[in-house]
This record gives C-alpha cells, structure tokens and sequence, in this order.
C-alpha cells in the first residue's frame, strides 16, 4: 500500500450505487415505482404483474414458478446474470427484486424439503439470504431497489412496521446491513390538501426507516431516479 492508492470517500460513496430496501402494506405502488429507476431491469419472484401493465420500457425476468426448486433456480440465474454479465453491466444501471421477502420464503421451502429439522432449514435459509443480501450490498457501480413485505414487531412496547423477513436472524441483521430503508404508505404531508404516497426516510414512533445518506427529506417522493440522485450528492 502507498498514498498514491488511496482515493477520495466521496468518490468511493458514489462509486458503491444506492442500495434501498424498501417496504410497505399492499397497493401503495412499491412495483410500479421500479419504473423511475435509472435504466431497470426486474426480476419478478412473485405472481401476478397487473400493477406493471403500463410500464412497457422495464424488462422482467419471470423468476415465479410454483416449484420452489425451480423458482430458486431462476432467481439464482438471475443474480448470477447480474452480477457477472457485461450484458447487465452495460444495459441497466438499477437491479430490482419483487420480492426479497418472498425470495426469503422460497428459500426455505426449498431447505425444509431437504431437511428434516426445521431449525436447520432456518438457519441455512438464513445463510444464504444474508450471503445474497450482502453480495449487493457490496457491489459497485449499480443501483439496487429491493422490495420487502411489511411485517410488525412488538420493539419496546411499541407495535413497529417493519421490513418482513421469515425467521428471526434475517429481521435483525438485514435492516442493519442496508443504508438505505424506506418505508411507503399513504401520509399526511404538511401542505398537501389530502393523503399521498409517499417514502418515509427516517423511523418515526412505530416506523422502521433510515437514510445513512443524510440527504434526503423525511418524506421524499416516489421517484427512484430523484431519490438516487439526491442521495449521491
């Protein structure tokens, strides 16, 4: 190592893309939303596309099935293409998965299949999502918008929204893991005459959410390609 290879924390923060992991109740548009991202190609885990039907400029990839083997066998094909393919380097700038939360549940079918313990099935559901989990965190150069169910916990004495996970290790260590957690839902917004969809960025009393970035407003609009832009600065 010499000084000439160190290299500026501002380049390196931009250089990493925006990781945002993002939950919220059924209906409020998280699908749709992939349509604001920079360049998206989505990877549907989950049935049913109806929320997309006007979104003709983002290509999917159908990783659905109702083998869990061979859905995970899809997703995994779709990972592997976006993190090793130059088609993917030089087509997309944003990767987006519908859902984590349900790429989580197919897992561990898959494990309690081969499994006769169902704590082990857990535990290697748990590995593997985290190991996934962590290998986009880590990826340069992309952005990622990662879907989640919203699940609720009791967090001291307060009933907390949350971004769901099954088991308890994954709902832990993941909304640690991610810089970025919104949560979107209808909300009242001062100056706004009515309720609108909207990104809450920062947790509030029962509301899981974060912005390690610093740059975005507690409420933001739902706009990916807004959002990204604002949290590089």
């Amino acid at each position: 190592m010499n000084i000439q290879q160190l290299r500026p924390a501002s380049e390196l923060a931009k250089k990493s893309g925006v990781k945002a992991l993002v939950y919220g109740p059924p209906g409020t548009g998280k699908t749709p939303i992939v349509a604001t991202a920079p360049r998206p190609v989505l990877c549907a885990i989950e049935p049913g596309l109806l929320s997309m039907k006007n979104a003709t400029g983002v290509p999917v990839w159908e990783a659905f099935d109702e083998d869990p083997k061979k859905c995970m066998s899809k997703i995994d094909e779709f990972f592997d293409w976006a993190f090793r393919s130059p088609e993917a380097k030089q087509n997309f700038d944003t990767f987006c998965i519908d859902s984590v939360s349900q790429y989580a549940e197919i897992v561990l079918k898959v494990e309690e299949a081969g499994n006769k313990h169902g704590l082990k099935a857990y535990g290697e559901m748990a590995r593997k999502v985290l190991g996934m989990m962590e290998s986009i965190y880590f990826s340069q150069d992309k952005n990622w918008y990662l879907i989640a169910k919203q699940g609720i916990d009791e967090i001291d004495g307060t009933n907390t929204k949350r971004p769901y996970f099954p088991g308890k290790e994954l709902n832990t260590k993941i909304p640690h893991l991610y810089d970025e957690i919104f949560h979107i839902d209808m909300t009242n917004i001062p100056g706004q005459p009515k309720p609108v969809v909207a990104m809450r960025t920062k947790s509030s009393f029962g509301v899981v959410a974060r912005d390690r970035s610093g740059n975005l407003a507690e409420f933001e609009p739902p706009h990916l390609g807004q959002i990204f832009e604002k949290c590089k600065l």
